[in-house]
């Protein structure tokens, strides 16, 4: 953020009589007598006023008038502003004293000429202010929030006499940061105090703001700041403070009770995994269906003729006969229109399709891609859409940070096992919070006023936002499941395996006895039996049967619609068979094969053979297929009704992308 004004050349401006004011205010009445030559007076103010530690003391030095001078430069762009905004900022106050005074101490410059006046901060003390305001920050909301902050002020302060080494605070931190030890000292608190830390933990995430203390039931009689502080920091539990977080663009100006991170995290870990007899009451999870749900759409596209309107959006009649071929129940957080424009927009977004002149839209290159990649992958790509989907301008401010945050505190859940489903929330909000300073929130915050992006969410909207992503879109990707109490309100979360897969976490193997899991019937009835991890196979079922039946036992139904939109979607003839063949538990019915690749044949399907010659059951569709004008020019000769001849100078691979992209559904034949 430097200006385009240096020290250096501000400082030479001023001949040597101009010089000593500016010496007097820097040295802090240190030195009684400056330097007799004027280039070693120049080059100790330099050096003084490019420390960030006495820039700031000079400036709290000088009177709030002047204070505010000096922060307006800070923020303005390129650290100068017209002298009509400068003189707003002085109120009632004296142009030529507070002014003067900012000017006989060489902090702030006049340039310009009466028609266009101006003042401005030179860049190195600029940057010197910044930097220890970042600092001093960013220290101070550590020492607030987390209990390594503290530990650190109050044994290797600037204040202490005899600062504690860093190994020996690193072994005191490791101690008192341990579960067992934060629980016990939450739990030798007054009763009345231990009460409240335990309802500031479970239902605020361990900051309780004093406006929503007045407003509960307690037996505490009033607010006792001093004394609540004096006693939680003697315990090593936490502390009170006024936390003024307007300038982050947080709606919280308040005295506020605080529980440091770590005990925090002890302390829901103690109570906020359920297990079995606090199991939720009913539980809900939708595994791979937004990944069958995404292919059924980009198949509708593939054959058919999707219009939009002039605002780019689907027709809703469109978009009603789109819904018939998804699966029906996404469960209770979304409803099935809501999935669709999901999809759409994550389609939009990452180029699946793209308008045509027709005002259409069509699948693109990467779009058939998509559907070529295996399901970690499709997962770990929409992972990264939904980390940085934002509904609202502002929401780009602190969501991603956090949301980023909240995903790596899931790496340390246990695959399967219910947590409170505020757990992770709080714990991101607060991590998120002990290092806004560091991110420089306050600046991107100012930068972004002039755009109406101010403090728009309180401490608790942050954290019940990160709830509604994870019930929005974590669990719309299976990689969490819900769960619900007897009144149908959501209450735990659980990783999946897929979750756990996307995130990198090493999950067990489950045991498996070497039999397969599927049972194919004649009637072209397929039952899956779940060996507790069946994203995979479950995706792949999807992409070319009719999932028919959830639950314990998944049910899916073969027929000539489903496989066609298998193969429109890239899906190959011998991938469907193996899918089926490997993990049948019997042998697959011979009729259930043959109908699959005649349903093939009457979907299209040419077979490309290592002899460069096109083979295929209908000899009407290779008819089309040859007279096409793309086609032509590849074309040797005509073999028979059924096999057409190419010329060999192409590869295979390459025949098969180019006739794909011009409609036609190729296969390499075994």
């Amino acid at each position: 953020m430097r200006g385009d004004l240096s020290v250096s050349a501000a400082l030479k401006r001023l001949k040597k009589a101009q010089l000593r004011e500016p010496f007097e205010f820097w040295s802090g009445g240190e030195f009684s007598e400056s330097p007799a030559r004027v280039g070693e007076l120049r080059t100790t103010l330099e050096g003084w006023m490019c420390e960030p530690e006495r820039a700031v003391e000079r400036k709290l030095a000088m009177g709030e008038t002047h204070q505010a001078v000096v922060e307006a430069l800070l923020l303005a762009p390129r650290h100068r502003m017209e002298r009509k905004t400068v003189l707003s900022i002085l109120g009632g106050a004296s142009e030529a004293e507070v002014l003067g005074d900012l000017e006989r101490a060489a902090m702030v410059f006049r340039e310009g000429n009466p028609e266009g006046e101006y003042f401005a901060l030179p860049g190195e003390l600029a940057d010197a202010l910044l930097l220890q305001e970042i600092a001093e920050k960013a220290r101070a909301n550590a020492v607030t929030i987390t209990l390594k902050g503290h530990l650190d002020e109050r044994y290797a302060g600037p204040e202490v006499e005899r600062p504690m080494s860093p190994s020996r605070l690193r072994e005191m931190f490791k101690m008192y940061a341990k579960e067992p030890a934060s629980v016990a000292r939450v739990e030798r608190l007054p009763e009345g105090l231990r009460d409240l830390v335990g309802k500031t933990v479970l239902e605020f995430g361990g900051m309780l703001p004093r406006r929503f203390f007045e407003r509960m039931e307690t037996d505490l009689p009033h607010w006792n700041q001093r004394r609540w502080a004096k006693i939680l920091e003697e315990s090593l539990v936490g502390t009170t403070a006024r936390l003024e977080l307007e300038r982050y663009g947080i709606q919280h100006e308040d005295d506020t009770l605080i529980v440091f991170n770590e005990v925090t995290l002890a302390w829901f870990k103690r109570v906020a995994v359920p297990s079995d007899p606090d199991a939720p009451h009913d539980e809900a999870a939708l595994g791979v269906d937004l990944m069958a749900n995404i292919s059924r759409f980009l198949a509708y596209i593939i054959d058919h003729a999707v219009r939009f309107t002039v605002k780019g959006e689907i027709f809703k009649t469109t978009e009603k006969r789109i819904l018939t071929e998804l699966i029906p129940n996404p469960g209770r957080e979304l409803e099935r229109g809501e999935v669709l424009q999901f999809i759409f927009r994550f389609s939009r977004s990452v180029g699946l399709i793209e308008v045509t002149g027709e005002r259409t839209f069509k699948l693109t290159a990467a779009g058939r891609d998509w559907e070529s990649q295996d399901l970690d992958t499709k997962l770990a790509g929409l992972f990264e859409y939904i980390t940085f989907e934002l509904d609202e301008a502002h929401e780009s401010i602190h969501h991603p940070a956090m949301r980023r945050i909240l995903s790596t505190l899931m790496k340390r859940l246990e695959v399967g096992v219910w947590y409170d489903v505020m757990y992770l929330p709080f714990l991101a909000r607060n991590a998120y919070l002990s290092q806004l300073a560091v991110l420089e929130v306050d600046e991107m915050i100012a930068a972004r006023g002039a755009a109406g992006a101010g403090a728009t969410e309180d401490l608790q909207r942050l954290a019940w936002n990160l709830v509604g992503w994870v019930r929005k879109r974590l669990y719309l990707l299976g990689l969490v499941d819900l769960g619900y109490d007897d009144k149908g309100h959501p209450v735990a979360m659980r990783l999946t395996r897929s979750g756990a897969r996307v995130l990198g976490v090493d999950t067990p193997e489950e045991e498996t006895f070497g039999i397969g899991r599927l049972v194919v019937t004649p009637d072209f009835e397929i039952v899956l039996f779940s060996d507790g991890d069946d994203a995979v196979l479950t995706h792949d079922l999807d992409r070319f049967t009719e999932r028919t039946k959830d639950g314990a036992l998944k049910q899916f139904r073969i027929n000539e619609k489903s496989v066609h939109r298998g193969l429109v979607e890239g899906m190959t003839l011998t991938k469907m068979k193996e899918i089926l063949t490997f993990n049948a538990r019997t042998p697959v019915p011979r009729n259930v094969l043959q109908s699959i690749r005649d349903w093939a044949s009457k979907s299209g399907l040419l077979l490309l053979g290592a002899d460069h010659v096109i083979r295929a059951q209908d000899s009407g569709i290779l008819g089309r297929f040859a007279r096409d004008a793309g086609v032509r020019p590849f074309i040797k000769g005509k073999l028979d009704g059924n096999a057409v001849q190419l010329k060999s100078k192409t590869s295979l691979a390459r025949y098969r992308t180019l006739f794909r992209d011009l409609g036609y559904l190729i296969e390499l034949e075994e």
